[in-house]
């Protein structure tokens, strides 16, 4: 019985686990923020924006060497109202000023750079690991059930 239970634990598992891998898959590119950036690049909408005193350094380790990095919030303004924005720099800045692009039909939205993130998101839509895990986690699922399947089976007859 107990055997029972693990195997429709595991099947329940591996596609539950196919199933959000095909969702991150169908996800894809965020359209949405892709229009965006290319307006920010197109428009060349872009202010000097000033870094909080304040910053979280935040230290992880990749391959056990520690990486630090720092995440500040920026304010800037546009045609006189303020806003603000979030940035984190791979080391400790000299200056204070930054150079941010807004998007103009809503100045509240706000980047450091928008081409390396543009690039990033169009990267992404074309990615095909998620699709591939997808795929694994769905065979995977599918033989355990068959075999689950053929231990009723063995185990009625």
């Amino acid at each position: 019985m107990r055997n029972k239970i693990y195997a429709v634990i595991a099947i329940l598992f591996c596609f539950a686990m196919s199933k959000g891998c095909i969702d991150d898959y169908m996800k894809g590119d965020d359209n949405s923020n892709i229009a965006k950036y290319e307006t920010m690049l197109a428009d060349n909408s872009k202010t000097t924006a000033r870094l909080r005193d304040v910053f979280k350094e935040v230290t992880v380790k990749i391959m056990k060497v520690p990486v630090k990095s720092y995440e500040f919030t920026y304010d800037y303004t546009v045609e006189g109202v303020s806003y603000s924005g979030e940035h984190t720099l791979s080391e400790l800045p000299k200056t204070t000023d930054l150079e941010v692009y807004y998007l103009k039909s809503d100045h509240s939205f706000s980047i450091v750079d928008p081409k390396s993130r543009l690039e990033n998101e169009k990267e992404n839509g074309w990615a095909k690991n998620p699709l591939y895990w997808a795929i694994g986690w769905g065979v995977l699922g599918i033989g355990v059930l068959l075999n689950f399947i053929f231990e009723l089976r063995e185990n009625r007859g």
